[in-house]
């Protein structure tokens, strides 16, 4: 008889298999310890697995998850007429089990269940109030959407909230409620509050927080409010915090950014003003690593430039989409010398600027950042030569680890220009060059071949046309954080 695995590496083979439900599926048949591990890791968070053409996803979890319900709460759906029998208990008691609980898988298994007719809203309301008791009783929640249901107030939600990792929610809700959960949630890491308004219930829960480390806050469309009560209690956390993210507006007073000495990464997707540019320019973010700028229409190119200044050499990424792009040859000309500094030598992946008149910046900004692995360079003119920018990289042999480029704008080159680019690239023994255009771009039969060859060859790794690269798939190992 073959031995035997012990439990702990059965349960790494499985956990390598998490994303993958067939697998794990098979990894039910193999015997009683392979199945218990499978089972568990399957109901952690059975909702990811729904497919958006598998349509019986829902009508296969929701009879499961019913006989799950204690006979008192199967008894109040029989007699309300949302199911017609008291079901017998399963082999697994599989709620325990699951970690990852949203008011939308609530309302599918409700939706699933209830029935069409004039007590729709009643039963409704009923069934979901059975179904937030139920995993209040049994689970023990990582990762919550909180629902508009006061669920503090379930029996055995003390135990099932008080492992509580991430929280979203919306500061719409009474203060009370969030006051409840201050009392039992105090070890939150990762919180998304959308919208965020000043409530002081929200602001209480985060100051009860003791390792609070990732905040994205998405401000109401159209409002450029801070919320001092929120920026108050995110200080109180400010030797914790490591990622702020920022939707809408900056939601806090800019004076309140410097309090987060131990930033690493900020994220911006502003469309609202920055109330005081002068204040965000000069903050200062010791340990800062990465600065994603993915939307801000109105922030001069200037301020963003003092504010990179301003870093302490911990930068390894600065990603910048193009609202708010230099305005004059001589910004991109102090970008350059400004990030050409020794202590941007952390530097591996940047957003740049190609321009003509700064063509001897940039070829000496190159030259120095040899270990650079991600380039998104962005037209400053109406159009631009690829074929100079090739010969550029190739001419300065740099960056020699480059694995990621991205030509945003108006650029031109031909099909030639590009086979000899690529033919030099593979001559210099560089690694395989994932190559990313805009969809404007106008491509030919003949480019394509040429795009096959090299990817045939190892030289190309991939090419897809895009419009923002944090939305590429293949390169979604990049904005981990």
């Amino acid at each position: 008889m073959a031995s035997k695995l012990p439990a702990d590496c059965i349960n790494q083979v499985i956990k390598y298999l998490e994303e993958d439900a067939s697998s794990l599926y098979s990894c039910l048949l193999v015997n009683w310890a392979w199945c218990d591990i499978s089972v568990r890791m399957l109901w952690s968070n059975p909702w990811k697995f729904e497919k958006s053409s598998d349509y019986t996803f829902w009508t296969s979890i929701t009879p499961t998850i019913l006989c799950c319900l204690s006979p008192d709460s199967q008894e109040i759906l029989r007699k309300n007429g949302i199911i017609n029998s008291i079901l017998n208990r399963p082999s697994y008691d599989y709620v325990r089990f699951c970690q990852y609980l949203t008011p939308e898988a609530v309302d599918q298994l409700t939706r699933e269940n209830v029935n069409e007719n004039s007590y729709r809203g009643y039963k409704d309301h009923l069934f979901e109030q059975e179904i937030y008791k139920l995993f209040m009783s049994k689970s023990s929640l990582r990762h919550l959407v909180l629902p508009k249901a006061p669920l503090s107030y379930c029996p055995g939600s003390t135990t099932c909230l008080q492992k509580l990792r991430e929280l979203q929610c919306g500061s719409d809700l009474l203060s009370e409620y969030f006051f409840g959960l201050a009392q039992i949630c105090r070890n939150i890491q990762r919180l998304v509050i959308d919208p965020c308004h000043d409530n002081e219930g929200l602001a209480t829960l985060i100051e009860f927080q003791t390792a609070l480390k990732y905040v994205e806050l998405q401000a109401p469309d159209g409002q450029d409010n801070e919320y001092p009560r929120i920026g108050k209690a995110l200080i109180s956390q400010a030797h914790s915090i490591s990622t702020l993210y920022f939707h809408g507006s900056l939601c806090i007073s800019p004076s309140s950014l410097a309090e987060f000495v131990n930033l690493k990464y900020l994220k911006l997707f502003i469309s609202g003003k920055i109330s005081d540019f002068s204040e965000f320019a000069s903050t200062v973010f010791p340990k800062l690593e990465v600065l994603d700028i993915f939307w801000d229409e109105h922030t001069p190119f200037d301020i963003f430039t003092r504010f990179i200044e301003n870093t302490q050499g911990t930068l390894s990424r600065i990603y910048w989409n193009t609202d708010c792009p230099p305005t004059r040859p001589e910004e991109i000309r102090n970008y350059f010398d400004i990030l050409s500094r020794p202590k941007f030598s952390n530097l591996n992946f940047v957003t740049i600027w190609w321009n003509e008149l700064a063509i001897e910046k940039l070829s000496r900004f190159l030259t120095i950042h040899q270990r650079l692995q991600a380039l998104k360079i962005y037209t400053f003119s109406n159009t631009a030569d690829g074929k100079d920018l090739f010969e550029l990289l190739i001419r300065v042999n740099s960056p020699y680890y480059l694995k990621v480029l991205y030509l945003d704008g108006d650029w031109q080159f031909t099909p030639e220009d590009l086979a000899e680019f690529l033919e030099q690239w593979k001559l210099s023994g560089r690694k395989p060059l994932s190559f990313y255009i805009p969809f404007r771009f106008n491509n030919t039969s003949y480019f394509e071949e040429i795009i096959q060859k090299y990817q045939e060859e190892g030289v190309l790794k991939h090419f897809q046309k895009v419009e923002f690269l944090d939305e590429v798939e293949s390169l979604h190992y990049l904005w981990k954080y």
